[in-house]
């Protein structure tokens, strides 16, 4: 049952009941609904984890340990947003219609972001390009080589911010969806709307996550 925030009482049965039997579950049997989001959210992020520490470290076993551990902790941090977010609606339909929103609003500004800086991304490698050459040939001093440095510094750091909030958007918006998947099915109108954000969510933090290669790989260029 689904109750405004004034309420405090959230209860219903979600995927992670039949994933983590028990771990959600209250004295009289009851899956609390916080509770049990935020448990999804561990697993999944403890899954992602694990596959993401295997992958970059040496030791497949232990970096797979360690991923899934901080994962865990990320996902948790995920699942616990959302759940904070469910206690303002009164029904699962308009926290969907709200996380569609949402959704759609983050795409809209972050695309925005990514474009105004992809286009700064060209004239920056043509500046930095033609400042390098400047230097090298003695017609540029260090002092604005590093004034340029600092700029890309100032850039990759906004970068690196949009491409981190990308991730947890896409990260939140993966777990909604997945729960929506499993209790409303694939052919639920706000089911299929949550996909078409993933889509496009995956192509936001695509760009931003290039702009970041870019501007570092510009900034990297500088070192004299």
């Amino acid at each position: 049952m689904w109750t405004h925030k004034t309420g405090k009482t959230l209860s219903a049965t979600l995927v992670i009941a039949t994933l983590l039997p028990g771990c959600a579950t209250s004295p009289d049997g009851a899956t609390d609904d916080q509770q049990a989001t935020v448990a999804q959210g561990a697993v999944f992020g403890a899954i992602l984890g694990g596959l993401l520490g295997a992958a970059v470290s040496d030791n497949k076993a232990t970096g797979a340990l360690i991923g899934a551990a901080a994962g865990g902790l990320i996902g948790a941090g995920i699942g616990s947003s959302i759940a904070e977010r469910k206690a303002q609606y009164a029904t699962e339909e308009d926290f969907l219609i709200a996380e569609i929103r949402r959704n759609q609003e983050f795409i809209q500004e972050a695309d925005a972001q990514n474009n105004a800086i992809y286009q700064d991304i060209v004239r920056l490698d043509r500046e930095s390009q033609r400042l390098a050459r400047e230097y090298r040939a003695g017609r540029a001093s260090r002092n604005a080589l590093t004034q340029k440095k600092a700029s890309l510094e100032k850039q990759l750091a906004k970068a690196k911010q949009i491409n981190s909030l990308a991730e947890k958007q896409l990260a939140d918006a993966t777990a909604v969806h997945q729960e929506s998947r499993q209790k409303r099915g694939n052919q639920d109108q706000y089911t299929r709307q949550l996909e078409t954000n993933l889509v496009q969510l995956r192509e936001t933090q695509q760009q931003s996550s290039q702009n970041v290669a870019s501007l570092q790989k510009i900034y990297d260029s500088m070192s004299m």
